[in-house]
């Protein structure tokens, strides 16, 4: 068996749920990099804030960060306890979201999509070398 078969068959045939991952966690890459590219078409995305209860803690410190970088310490109240929804979007599209090892893990995603994307074209043109003879 050649040895890109032999490479698409152990990174799909018998990984098909890593295979699925993969898919799902482009799916939601490709959603947040069209929704950063698009922001200024959505109002909502720039209006809309998600409160730091749900989020790592990580985000409120960012947040206080930010507040008394730009000296709004006590201003604006309501939106202490807060962050704008694009920061939600750009760290899951980065993978920031993930901590630290993020990046890497998106890299990870990244390497697994281009093998099972080469070897399926591949695939596809042996496939259609064969029927044509």
């Amino acid at each position: 068996m050649k040895t890109w078969r032999k490479v698409h068959i152990f990174s799909f045939g018998y990984l098909k749920s890593l295979s699925l991952f993969v898919a799902v966690c482009m799916f939601f890459i490709s959603i947040t990099g069209f929704l950063l590219n698009h922001r200024h078409d959505f109002r909502w995305l720039e209006t809309t804030r998600v409160s730091t209860v749900v989020l790592p803690p990580a985000y409120q410190q960012r947040l206080d960060q930010v507040r008394e970088a730009q000296g709004l310490g006590d201003l604006f109240p309501d939106e202490a306890h807060s962050v704008p929804l694009q920061w939600l979007i750009l760290d899951f599209h980065t993978g920031e979201i993930l901590g630290k090892y993020g990046p890497w893990f998106y890299d990870l995603i990244a390497a697994g999509f281009t093998v099972l994307s080469v070897t399926g074209i591949v695939m596809y043109f042996k496939i259609r070398r064969r029927k044509r003879f």
